[in-house]
């Protein structure tokens, strides 16, 4: 961090906390990481347009960013130069689990904090590290979401899914998700006909589509990141695979607007999707800094607020709180101020959660996500029923291929 010597009452005042990102800025989830980039640009400017850290004489907040590309080697070098050369006081990132896991690790080492953005692997605080937060969902929390919405769906219509396909990246992340569904499966009344991770670097999905149709599931769960889901997206509408309730994503390219401005319209519909934030949330929330942080992301992207743009600005805000409290920019000071977060108002909550506070692992329990359903060429909330608007009426079972209008 830097450091000034200028004082203020007592205290000796800081100009400069250096805050560290680590993303994939280029590569396949390139998209993903640019959007977080995004939400932690518009929060550290407001920060700092606010009067930066107070309690540190007005303090102002620095991005430095890492560009992991995907790769866990890349990330891990990006976060030793971050720690090392830039001396950061606090690290985030990196959306990939894969990249996050031994990131984290490197992280705990050197006794930097660590909030994690994005990643949702299980076991990223659940190995007793004292420097990793975690604000949003992990693998779990997503898998049981997509379970209770269905089963809400069935419970409102008296149509139950029987039996779903599991398809997904196979990295950390996707291999995490269906682990999950498949400890839950039973409990819900669900029976699992096939089970399949995509092979990396595919350039065509013919084949697994064709295990799919065979399979004849009810419901297919998906966890693909944006390029897989855009050449899976267009495979299956071309094929025309009718899957009566439909298809469930657990997020990755389904929450990224860039996917949406690249598929057909008609491709999507009646998708559902496990969401990190609530996606109409602009509709329902409007607090200014909110609707700012949406214009300066369109001035940076082309495109406005997504799950990963709020969970940028979410971390920045999470961090900004604990430097308040902690009045010092030092990692120990830092880190102590984290575990003890419980923040219950603000730009924090923007992803759509009413709290952030960390457990011993450093997960924060009241992390929880939406799932939406696209009707009409818009993703409205359906799970929980709290969160659904009075005028969503979900489609369940959806219509095949040969019934949808236009098509």
């Amino acid at each position: 961090m830097a450091l000034g010597l200028g004082l203020v009452g007592t205290a000796v005042a800081q100009t400069t906390v250096k805050l560290g990102c680590v993303l994939p800025l280029s590569g396949g989830s390139a998209a993903v990481g640019n959007q977080t980039r995004a939400g932690v640009i518009a929060a550290v400017e407001q920060v700092n347009a606010a009067g930066g850290i107070k309690s540190l004489g007005g303090a102002k907040l620095q991005a430095l960013f890492g560009d992991s590309q995907s790769k866990a080697d890349v990330g891990v070098s990006e976060t030793e130069r971050l720690i090392q050369r830039e001396n950061v006081a606090v690290l985030c990132g990196a959306f990939n689990s894969a990249v996050t896991f031994p990131a984290t690790e490197l992280a705990e080492r050197n006794k930097t904090p660590w909030v994690a953005v994005g990643a949702v692997k299980d076991e990223i605080t659940e190995r007793n590290f004292k420097y990793v937060f975690r604000i949003n969902n992990k693998a779990t929390y997503d898998a049981r979401e997509q379970l209770e919405a269905m089963a809400l769906l069935a419970k409102e219509t008296g149509k139950s899914v029987k039996r779903v396909a599991l398809f997904y990246e196979g990295g950390d992340w996707g291999r995490s998700h269906v682990a999950n569904v498949r400890k839950m499966a039973a409990s819900y009344g669900l029976e699992i006909v096939l089970d399949e991770p995509a092979p990396p670097n595919q350039v065509d999905f013919t084949s697994q589509l064709l295990k799919i149709r065979a399979a004849k599931p009810d419901a297919l769960i998906l966890a693909l990141y944006t390029p897989d889901q855009l050449l899976f997206t267009r495979q299956l509408a071309e094929q025309r695979l009718d899957l009566p309730f439909g298809v469930h994503s657990a997020g990755g390219g389904t929450e990224d607007p860039s996917f949406y401005a690249t598929v057909a319209p008609k491709s999507v519909a009646y998708y559902f999707v496990q969401e990190d934030w609530q996606v109409d949330a602009l509709e329902v929330n409007k607090d200014p800094l909110l609707h700012a942080a949406d214009k300066r992301t369109r001035e940076l992207l082309g495109y406005g607020m997504s799950a990963y743009v709020s969970q940028g600005v979410s971390a920045v805000y999470v961090i900004a709180d604990a430097l308040e409290r902690s009045k010092s920019a030092e990692r120990q000071a830092l880190r102590d101020a984290l575990a003890t977060t419980d923040i219950q108002a603000g730009p924090a909550l923007f992803p759509g959660y009413q709290r952030i506070k960390f457990d011993e692992q450093g997960q924060n329990t009241f992390a929880h996500g939406v799932i939406s359903e696209n009707i009409d060429g818009k993703r409205r909330t359906v799970w929980p029923l709290a969160n659904r608007a009075a005028g969503t009426k979900p489609v369940w079972p959806v219509p095949g291929w040969a019934q949808r209008a236009n098509n």
